[in-house]
C-alpha cells in the first residue's frame, strides 16, 4: 500500500509512503530529517491510521509547536488521541551499553502495543551507545512489526552506526533515505535522496526542497546530479 504524505508536490517527486514498512531518514542536524519523518506521520495519520512518536530530543510541546511552525500541524490528531507522544528525555541518563541495551527492549515492547506505525526522532544516541548484536536484535524485532503491518519511522545522524553496522541497517530497511545540505547557484536548499527503495516505491531517486515556515516543505524546482 502507497499512502500519500498530503504534501502534493512531495507526493509528485517523492511516489508517496509505502505501508507497511521500515524507513530510515539519516541526515545532519538541519537538513530537514525530522520535518520529513514529520510529515510521513501526518500522511498516516490523514489516512486514518494512528500510533506514536518518540521523541529523543524535545519535549511533547516542543515538538507539536516546532512542527506546527512549518505548517505539519499535528495537534489536532494529538488531542483526538490518533496520535501519542512518548518523550524520552536521553539527557538525563548515564549513558553505556547496557543501558542503551534496556531501551532497545523497552522500545520494542512499546511498538508491540502500538496499532499503526511509530517514529523514532531521532535514534542517534541510542544507536551510538549500543553494541551490534543488541542493534541487530533490535532490527529483528522492528522486521517483526512490519511483518505484522506497522510501519517504523527512524530518524538518524550519519555515523550514527559503526562501519560494518551501516551495510547492515540498509539491508534491514525497506527504504533508506538521506538527507543533506546543498548549493544550487546561490540558494541553499536541502536534498532528500533515496539510497534504498523497496519493490513499491517509485518517483525521483534525489529531490531538493526547503522548508517555509508559510508553506511547509516546498519542493524546488532544479535538478541536482550526483556528486
Amino acid at each position: 500500500m502507497i499512502i500519500p504524505t498530503t504534501n502534493e508536490e512531495l507526493d509528485r517527486r517523492l511516489g508517496g509512503i509505502p505501508f507497511p514498512a521500515l524507513i530510515m531518514i539519516e541526515g545532519d542536524h538541519g537538513t530537514g530529517k525530522s520535518v520529513m519523518g514529520a510529515q510521513f506521520v501526518y500522511g498516516l495519520l490523514s489516512a486514518g491510521k494512528s500510533g506514536y512518536i518518540i521523541t529523543t530530543e524535545q519535549s511533547t510541546y516542543g515538538y507539536l509547536k516546532k512542527m506546527r511552525e512549518v505548517k505539519i500541524d499535528l495537534i489536532p490528531f494529538f488531542l483526538r488521541g490518533k496520535l501519542g507522544m512518548a518523550p524520552l528525555n536521553t539527557s538525563r541518563f548515564s549513558w553505556n551499553s547496557s543501558l542503551a541495551k534496556k531501551l532497545l527492549y523497552f522500545i520494542l515492547e512499546f511498538i508491540r502495543r502500538v496499532k499503526d506505525f511509530v517514529l523514532i526522532d531521532s535514534f542517534t544516541v541510542i544507536s551510538t551507545f549500543a553494541r551490534g548484536e543488541d542493534l541487530m536484535e533490535f532490527l529483528k524485532g522492528l522486521r517483526v512489526a512490519v511483518s505484522n503491518g506497522k510501519e517504523i519511522i527512524i530518524t538518524v545522524h550519519p555515523n550514527a552506526f559503526s562501519e560494518d553496522m551501516v551495510t547492515r541497517v540498509r539491508s534491514e530497511a525497506d527504504v533508506y533515505f538521506r538527507t543533506s545540505s546543498a548549493s544550487i547557484g546561490n540558494r541553499r536548499v536541502k536534498v532528500i535522496e533515496k539510497i534504498k527503495t523497496s519493490e513499491s516505491t517509485f518517483g525521483s531517486d534525489s529531490i531538493s526542497f526547503d522548508v517555509d515556515p508559510s508553506l511547509g516543505i516546498k519542493v524546488v524546482p532544479l535538478t541536482l546530479s550526483r556528486a
